[in-house]
């Protein structure tokens, strides 16, 4: 029975990996996408890297990380290690503890959100390469992804950029081999309604000509109680 049980595992890892297969010439990071790009950097995307995978990374010039998830078995100080061993300035690697469904605080999710966008908007202002990854480059680098594309203008529809940044490559139920009511129903439930506040956020930034500040997260906006969901179909 042991065996059968991690047969499957082994089995459902694997088609979950090969399903969002990577997009990035030079890397093999699953689930890697060029979020935005100019001539001189890329704004990317993608799973959490191995340690061949950050050389890869290195190697194709990004200079600068965000790891944008909590570390649950030390795995996040492990990754920080090997990026500063394999040579990236230990002031050019973000960690910011970011929870995908345990999200009773918005004011802290909030700030957090805006840590991690000023880090890629401060890249792209150097012109340096920069990557962001949860652990399975899905929710939470989804999120990240799609405020990132609005935020910046290469996308100006939350709904367009929650179908092709969100649900296209594995947001909640954009994943088949998330268990519902453990993750797809949980991620609804926390992640997704903070991915709408959020949108409100930095609308009212827009608005206002606001540069992205830790401020925007004083108030808690309420979503209206008509609001269409947002969710990826299964």
């Amino acid at each position: 029975m042991k065996t059968l049980i991690v047969s499957f595992l082994l089995i459902s890892a694997t088609a979950q990996a090969a399903s969002f297969s990577g997009t990035v010439k030079g890397l093999s990071i699953p689930n890697s996408h060029v979020v935005t790009q100019s001539e001189s950097q890329q704004v990317l995307r993608g799973r959490a890297p191995s340690e061949k995978q950050m050389q890869e990374l290195l190697d194709l010039g990004v200079r600068q990380f965000v790891i944008f998830k909590n570390d649950v078995r030390g795995e996040v100080a492990q990754e920080i290690a090997d990026l500063k061993r394999l040579g990236a300035p230990a002031e050019n690697i973000k960690s910011i503890p970011f929870p995908w469904k345990d999200i009773r605080n918005f004011k802290e999710v909030c700030e957090m959100t805006i840590t991690a966008l000023q880090a890629i908007e401060k890249a792209t202002a150097e012109g340096e390469s920069i990557f962001f990854h949860c652990t399975a480059g899905e929710d939470r680098t989804g999120y990240l992804a799609s405020l990132w594309t609005l935020w910046s203008g290469a996308k100006t529809s939350a709904r367009e950029s929650f179908k092709q940044d969100m649900c296209a490559l594995g947001y909640e139920a954009g994943n088949p081999h998330k268990p519902y009511r453990e993750v797809v129903a949980k991620i609804r439930e926390t992640l997704t309604p903070t991915y709408q506040k959020m949108l409100l956020v930095l609308k009212e930034a827009r608005a206002q000509n606001q540069e992205l500040d830790l401020a925007m997260c004083g108030n808690e906006p309420e979503l209206p109680t008509n609001i269409a969901p947002f969710s990826c179909s299964r």
